[in-house]
């Protein structure tokens, strides 16, 4: 009789803890974000860093059921000053009008052998789209590994695009670019 009173005891607690919702803070300082954009006719590419300036993950029965990340804008850079002058102008990303960038999970993702299939909302010059992409998470749900590749022109960043500018040879600017990082959340 004591020991089925202990093992409830325990099946309890332990469905109380895994049913928990863990609720985790962004590390901006730890974090890295890394874009790569390409030229739309050589091979020729270009490689910088932007900061995240919030976030904030929910992680609920190995569910992701919410998950924001604030993109500081003003942030991107490039080891060339002129090239990152005009990634921050009206040509790109017109970063005095529009500051940051945005990601909002809008459906409940399942992480199965440290591995989950992220749908949300991401937010570039106030235009909003849906995207679909894998991630991989650490051990400890604490940091999460993605490398996914977006459209420009769907939010509006059209400067050289061979879509819109079609007998641009040269100068093309490949519409995907690359987004790639590291995503740090405290315990």
């Amino acid at each position: 009789m004591k020991l089925l009173k202990i093992s409830t005891i325990l099946c309890v607690l332990f469905l109380t803890f895994k049913s928990y919702a863990q609720i985790k803070n962004l590390n901006i300082e730890k974090s890295l974000l890394n874009w790569t954009g390409k030229a739309a006719f050589s091979s020729y590419t270009l490689t910088g860093n932007i900061q995240v300036k919030q976030g904030q993950i929910e992680i609920k029965n190995d569910s992701i059921t919410s998950l924001k990340i604030i993109i500081d804008m003003k942030s991107i850079n490039h080891e060339y000053g002129d090239l990152e002058k005009h990634l921050k102008s009206k040509d790109f990303f017109e970063i005095k009008k529009f500051e940051n960038a945005y990601f909002e999970l809008t459906e409940p993702s399942i992480i199965t052998n440290n591995k989950a299939i992220l749908i949300g909302n991401i937010t570039v010059k106030n235009i909003t789209h849906q995207e679909t992409f894998s991630v991989t998470f650490g051990n400890d749900y604490n940091s999460i590994f993605f490398n996914i590749e977006l459209d420009r022109t769907k939010y509006g960043v059209k400067f050289n695009s061979p879509s819109f500018f079609k007998k641009m040879k040269e100068n093309a600017i490949a519409d995907e670019f690359k987004l790639e990082g590291l995503l740090k959340f405290d315990d």
